[in-house]
């Protein structure tokens, strides 16, 4: 089981499929795990973010206070990692929550992260510690968790 390590000035153009054959897709000299999309609330979740405050004060708890924070949509899908395939994430959409009806419903989006040489379709590869913003709070979410990576 051998990790397949991306770093040095790489773009990867088109439709791709990584086998790191049990290990996982790792990004730069530091070796940071790249960020795969997951399917709230199956998947496990990337990281947290501080709750949502609806409605605002002086109401007692706000409606959905679970801070899990999933990425479940990557801007360019052609490079996947995995058996089944699984998008790497190069910006893209975020969602928080889960505990109304147990699916996430607080939207965001990823910010760019600490990755800038190694791209897929000319655009950063997001990986674990990097950040999103959840936009009805404002509140940054750490993505530090779960890659989303198995091996």
């Amino acid at each position: 089981m051998a990790d397949l390590v991306l770093k040095g000035n790489l773009i990867l153009v088109g439709n791709l499929a990584l086998n790191p054959n049990g290990g996982k897709v790792l990004i730069g000299d530091s070796g940071l795990e790249a960020l795969l999309e997951a399917i709230p609330p199956t998947d496990s979740h990337h990281g947290m973010a501080p709750p949502v405050i609806l409605p605002p004060p002086p109401a007692p708890l706000p409606i959905d206070e679970m801070p899990e924070v999933w990425v479940v949509s990557s801007f360019n899908k052609t490079v996947t990692v995995g058996t089944p395939a699984k998008a790497i994430v190069t910006l893209g959409m975020v969602l928080q929550g889960g505990k109304i009806g147990g699916m996430p419903i607080w939207p965001g989006s990823m910010l760019p992260g600490q990755n800038s040489t190694v791209m897929a379709n000319f655009i950063p590869i997001n990986v674990k510690g990097d950040q999103a913003i959840i936009f009805p709070s404002g509140g940054a979410a750490l993505l530090s968790t779960d890659s989303g990576q198995t091996g």
